[in-house]
């Protein structure tokens, strides 16, 4: 009798404490797997309007792009300011950019005088540049830049006339300190593509393509088209955009928004959105899919952290209740090891800043193609040593994080080392709303990755799924070629630079439980059907009052491949500052094919580590 009481009372503890079961998918619903649904669990078809298209996966790349290597990249990185550089100023592809234009101004005279109009917006943005430029044009017979401007529109010069003088200006330019992003600034992308949009026709995109092709860098154009299938290769489709939603049109496009872009829109009168073509091509390595579809029936969650029989793939291709989606985010496959190079900045509202520099070692023990591993309650699946370089004041402190699933309270181990302590320590506040270093408060250790760590904190709500529209495919914000302050403006980033397309995603809703201590009383998440990563979150303060929007610039990685949000940005609506991080810009490229041993993940690890700075 005392056995069975004694029997009964462990039962009772373990209902409290670990809390129910997901649901269990069928075995009908998981045969629609690799079918009508991908195999991660996203709707292979697109939309009814055709804004979504249906998903294309691995074939939207080259193989080139799949096979490209990290030295490449590096290559990439340190040959693509001076390729571009070199190119603007080159003669033949000036005096092809003009004939082009004239061609233009020829045949449709009306779209002509509205480009003319914009480029002498963009000439006089910067009165400064201006100046510059007619102190140029001044020593050519005392030319300047209106005249140069008046004399096109009145067709009495011809664009190609025009090409000594743009050359000697960008000649004069080029021996100047920050020359490109001056440039880029004055010249800005959103009134370059109107100028695109404006041009585009049948005949002239045959044109603008020629011309892209012939005298973009070859190690280029893998970044700027996706193949899709049955329609003829057009290298400007995937860079044409759609619209541009502003607080002048926001309320047509109401529905698509999270309450955190229109609160952006509220907030910043000169917030605007780029909206782009769609583009499915999120994809993941076979062993992951097959995992995947198998881990449909056999993968559980019990409570809000404990995984239970996953093995490999994302454990919840079909889920079923709110927390199971965020555990597809934190188990996604993103490589098995990589050593990052992540550069951050808190920006003041009047957009000053300064940069903060890590580096970041992390050892993924889950979805790891060479240790493969089935996910168990308090198994480890990940490492993760971080090592702050700048600023000076916190240079040399060393955070080294193992990752569990299942435990109780907070699940993580953590030690940190600081140079004034000359020592390591145990680090209990690793997690939930206690601040990340290096970000003044703006960013909580549990929003690095967008979200990581336990969900007990939190009832999860599954709310279902809505076409929004969310940042993909963002290349252009992380390319080289722009610097840290062509990127950083006072309120927000430059949008200019920002990609959104319209996408399928997952609704999770998150509400403090009663009782629980955290800064958000509630969140809102939204992530891509196709690959399970988090774009974007509404973070609410414990008055109810919308305080932080978060975005993950989402960039599908066919070398990997996997998605990840670079750069990531919070934004906070009450003390109008905000905080980027992953930036890579100026920075060396991640080492995606780097190889760790699980003994450099030890306390005694970092002890040496520190010694020996």
């Amino acid at each position: 009798m005392k056995r069975q009481v004694v029997t009964c009372a462990a039962l009772v503890a373990a209902a409290m404490f670990s809390g129910p079961a997901s649901a269990v998918v069928s075995a009908a619903e998981a045969g629609k797997l690799g079918k009508e649904l991908t195999e991660v669990g996203a709707e292979r078809a697109g939309n009814k309007d055709g804004t979504i298209p249906a998903y294309v996966g691995k074939a939207s790349f080259s193989p080139e792009m799949l096979k490209i290597t990290r030295a490449q990249l590096e290559d990439l990185r340190v040959r693509l300011v001076k390729d571009i550089q070199a190119m603007i100023s080159d003669a033949g592809v000036v005096g092809d950019i003009l004939n082009q234009g004239q061609a233009i101004m020829d045949a449709e005279p009306a779209k002509a005088d509205k480009v003319i109009a914009i480029t002498q917006q963009m000439l006089t943005a910067d009165p400064q540049l201006k100046a510059e430029f007619d102190k140029v044009l001044k020593t050519r017979g005392g030319k300047s830049v209106d005249g140069l401007i008046a004399s096109v529109k009145s067709r009495q010069v011809k664009l190609p006339a025009l090409k000594d003088d743009i050359i000697a200006v960008i000649q004069s330019m080029k021996g100047k300190q920050d020359w490109m992003s001056r440039l880029v600034k004055a010249f800005d992308i959103a009134r370059v593509l109107e100028i695109l949009a404006i041009v585009d026709d049948p005949k002239t995109r045959v044109q603008a393509n020629e011309l892209l092709i012939k005298y973009t860098p070859s190690y280029v154009k893998g970044f700027l088209q996706y193949n899709v299938p049955g329609k003829p290769a057009d290298p400007l489709a995937s860079m044409r955009p759609l619209y541009v939603i502003t607080k002048a049109n926001l309320a047509q496009y109401d529905k698509v928004l999270t309450d955190g872009h229109k609160a952006m829109f509220k907030t910043y009168p000169d917030y605007k959105m780029i909206v782009f073509p769609s583009y499915r091509n999120a994809f993941f390595p076979d062993e992951i899919l097959k995992a995947t579809v198998a881990n449909a029936t056999r993968a559980t969650l019990v409570g809000t952290d404990d995984v239970q029989k996953a093995e490999l793939g994302f454990p919840f291709p079909i889920p079923k209740s709110g927390a199971e989606p965020i555990w597809n985010h934190k188990l996604k496959f993103r490589g098995s090891a990589v050593k990052r190079y992540n550069n951050q900045a808190i920006v003041k509202p009047d957009g000053s800043y300064k940069i903060s520099k890590l580096v970041e070692d992390v050892k993924l023990k889950y979805a790891n193609l060479k240790e493969p591993a089935e996910m168990r309650k308090g198994g480890l699946f990940a490492y993760y040593l971080q090592e702050v370089l700048e600023p000076p004041r916190v240079a040399g402190q060393i955070i080294l994080v193992h990752e569990t699933a299942g435990g109780e309270g907070n699940s993580r181990l953590a030690w940190i080392y600081s140079p004034g302590l000359g020592r390591v320590n145990r680090a209990p506040d690793v997690g939930f709303d206690n601040p990340s270093i290096g970000s003044d408060g703006e960013q909580f250790n549990d929003q690095i990755d967008v979200f990581n760590g336990s969900l007990e904190r939190f009832d999860w709500k599954l709310i279902g799924k809505r076409e929004m529209l969310i940042p993909y495919n963002s290349w252009m914000l992380n390319s080289p070629t722009f610097k840290y302050k062509d990127i950083i403006r006072p309120g927000h980033i430059n949008q200019d630079l920002a990609r959104y397309e319209m996408h399928r995603v997952w609704v999770v809703e998150a509400t403090l439980k009663q009782g629980q201590r955290h800064r958000f009383g509630k969140r809102r998440f939204y992530l891509d059907e196709d690959s399970w990563a988090i774009a974007a979150v509404d973070c609410y303060d414990n008055r109810g009052q919308l305080w932080k929007v978060q975005e993950a610039h989402l960039l599908s990685i066919p070398f990997i491949p996997t998605v990840s949000g670079i750069p990531e940005t919070i934004y906070d609506l009450q003390s109008k500052r905000y905080f980027v991080t992953t930036m890579t810009n100026e920075d060396a490229i991640s080492d995606f094919e780097v190889k760790y041993d699980d003994a450099m993940f030890t306390p005694a690890a970092l002890q040496r580590k520190a010694k020996s700075k």
